[in-house]
């Protein structure tokens, strides 16, 4: 009798013990789950021009040799894409940029800040970009402190600098135009900003 009812503690034990696992799965999975879904907009970084400030007023040469306006009054909003020949994740986000700024209608410019102009000649041949300025300039990068890439700047009409930041994915590059679109800087500063009112409701 005592044999059998220390087989059944086992059993017990070893039940509890399979469903104290489960649930610890489970409560990791739902973690992974809520990080997937909450909203993941482009990382606004604090260095260079600040958000709704007037961005800066540059005119640069693309490669063509042509005069390239950035910053200022115009009809489209501007959107500068920081890129790289050597950088996968460019690549990838050249052609979602491209099919963005059409659907969203946005002067697309692409930049980047320095290397071989052949390289860069080569790589806009490549990514079939040839009909969007490509701009090779130090200046340009350090005027937005530019670190990482790929680097996203979202200028609207009359010049002023409505989002930027590091972005690998459409998810990203959208959120700049919601940002434009919302008057909040990030969708984080959206999420924080609703979060406060729903305390102080």
């Amino acid at each position: 009798m005592d044999n059998y009812l220390a087989e059944i503690v086992i059993m017990l034990a070893l039940v509890v013990l399979v469903l104290v696992v489960a649930v610890f799965a489970l409560a990791r999975q739902i973690g992974v789950l809520h990080t997937r879904l909450a909203p993941a907009g482009a990382l606004m970084t604090t260095a260079g021009p600040k958000v709704g400030e007037p961005a800066p007023l540059l005119s640069i040469p693309d490669l063509n040799g042509t005069p390239l306006e950035l910053g200022g009054t115009r009809k489209l909003p501007q959107l500068l894409l920081f890129v790289s020949p050597t950088c996968p994740v460019c690549q990838e986000l050249v052609p979602t940029a491209k099919s963005m700024a059409r659907s969203e209608k946005l002067s697309l410019v692409f930049g980047s800040d320095g290397g071989e102009v052949q390289k860069h000649a080569d790589y806009v041949s490549k990514m079939n970009i040839e009909d969007y300025p490509y701009v090779v300039s130090l200046e340009l990068g350090m005027k937005f402190e530019v670190s990482k890439l790929p680097y996203a700047v979202l200028i609207d009409e009359q010049g002023v600098l409505r989002s930027k930041g590091l972005v690998n994915s459409r998810e990203h590059l959208e959120s700049l135009v919601e940002s434009m679109r919302s008057g909040y800087e990030s969708i984080q500063d959206y999420l924080v900003k609703e979060e406060l009112l729903g305390e102080q409701a």
